[in-house]
């Protein structure tokens, strides 16, 4: 509780634009107290330097001829300061300290510390350049351990919600997986399933091959079998006709006594005869061909039914 109220006095009693305990504090038409050093810098950034705009509420107060010594002085004010300056408490505790020495050094100005940050420019800045050229831009300035403050606590603020969420997240993946693996399920159903179908189906053609080969073969036996006695018929004559003429020619290599020409006039006639009997029929193969062509297959459909034509 005592450091509380200790942080909310020093806290009242720090310029709004060098953030360190007012030193000669002044007052103006807006009532807004602030370090006559910091007033100066500002008036120094402003065009015109009769009149002096509040860098809290941006109210004008007159200043002619740029003297800030006319200015009331907030003695209330700066009593306290001396009070507490008095008590040892100005930036005497090492928390402060170390606060203090964390900042960077300003580049443009290396005596001071950038201990201030801008919040329309997000960047940390001394209290010269947040006077200079932030403050007359009408620009939002922190105290920089006030803005890590900010930032620390909106960070806590974010991390048990990004917590939460990655839960949720978490929670939706699982119901994901869960239905892919459902979907996943159903495909290599309905893949067995296809396989078992079509594997019936080949058997049902494989037995149903072996039907319409026979059938073929049945329809097609006749000609076929008609076409193969032909063929058969026709060597058998032509092996006759040799058997006949090899004998009528042995019958000439003796001379033609009685018994060779007794034999030739038994023989002979007899391959006259055969060679006379004997004539193939030349389009009857064809014929039996054409009617064994003649007959054609019809599928059909799906059903794995057939018919013949002929």
């Amino acid at each position: 509780m005592a450091t509380s109220l200790k942080q909310a006095v020093h806290k009242n009693l720090e310029c709004p634009v060098c953030l360190s305990f007012f030193k000669d504090p002044k007052n103006l038409t807006c009532s807004h107290t602030f370090c006559k050093g910091c007033l100066e810098t500002l008036l120094e950034s402003h065009w015109n330097n009769d009149v002096l705009l509040c860098p809290t509420c941006r109210r004008e107060t007159s200043v002619p001829g740029g003297n800030l010594s006319g200015l009331q002085s907030n003695i209330t004010v700066r009593s306290l300061v001396e009070d507490v300056k008095t008590q040892g408490n100005f930036n005497c505790n090492k928390e402060e300290k170390s606060v203090q020495e964390k900042w960077e050094k300003c580049k443009k100005h290396p005596s001071y510390d950038e201990e201030c940050f801008c919040l329309n420019c997000t960047q940390y800045v001394c209290c010269k350049c947040a006077i200079l050229e932030h403050v007359k831009n009408a620009h939002t300035i922190l105290e920089a351990g006030v803005h890590e403050t900010e930032q620390k606590n909106h960070v806590k603020e974010l991390a048990p919600k990004a917590d939460a969420k990655i839960g949720d997240v978490d929670k939706h993946i699982t119901v994901v997986e869960d239905q892919r693996e459902r979907v996943q399920y159903v495909q290599e159903q309905l893949k067995d399933e296809m396989d078992e179908s079509f594997e019936k189906s080949v058997q049902k053609l494989k037995k149903k091959e072996t039907v319409l080969e026979n059938e073929v073969g049945l329809k097609l036996g006749e000609p076929k079998t008609s076409l193969g006695d032909m063929e058969e018929s026709g060597r058998n004559q032509i092996d006759k006709i040799k058997e006949v003429r090899d004998l009528v020619k042995s019958g000439l290599k003796f001379p033609l006594q009685t018994g060779a020409l007794t034999s030739y006039r038994a023989m002979g006639p007899q391959l006259e005869e055969l060679l006379i009997r004997i004539g193939p029929d030349e389009e009857l193969p064809r014929r039996t061909a054409d009617e064994g062509e003649r007959i054609g297959f019809r599928s059909t459909g799906d059903r794995m039914d057939s018919s013949w034509a002929t």
